[in-house]
């Protein structure tokens, strides 16, 4: 393929992904919703991001569920959890997976 046309082509899905962002939160702003939608689609955000990050927490090792202690990724999720839980930061829960996760790293083969 010519490289123009990937070129082309990838400007057309951005702008068509754009546009199907863009329209729905324009509409959405000229109007309230219902108090029940407005709850409803609070959730979403969690809920995205539940379906991301649970599924890598408790897969390993060619299973689809690996609860051991041997799952880095569970273990590291703990202390992290409790400091996103005791400081709402960002940064520290970050700080604290990265570490945490290169101590395991060293110290479990």
């Amino acid at each position: 393929m010519d490289s123009r046309l990937i070129i082309f082509v990838i400007l057309m899905l951005g702008v068509v992904n754009f546009l199907f962002r863009f329209i729905p939160a324009v509409l959405l702003n000229r109007f309230s919703l219902p108090k029940l939608v407005e709850d409803w689609l609070s959730y979403i955000p969690v809920a995205t991001m539940a379906a991301i990050v649970v599924p890598t927490l408790l897969s390993g090792n060619g299973h689809p569920v690996f609860l051991s202690v041997h799952n880095l990724n569970l273990l590291c999720a703990v202390p992290t959890i409790v400091v996103a839980w005791k400081t709402k930061s960002l940064g520290y829960s970050l700080a604290i997976g990265m570490i945490t996760m290169a101590i395991f790293q060293q110290v479990m083969p």
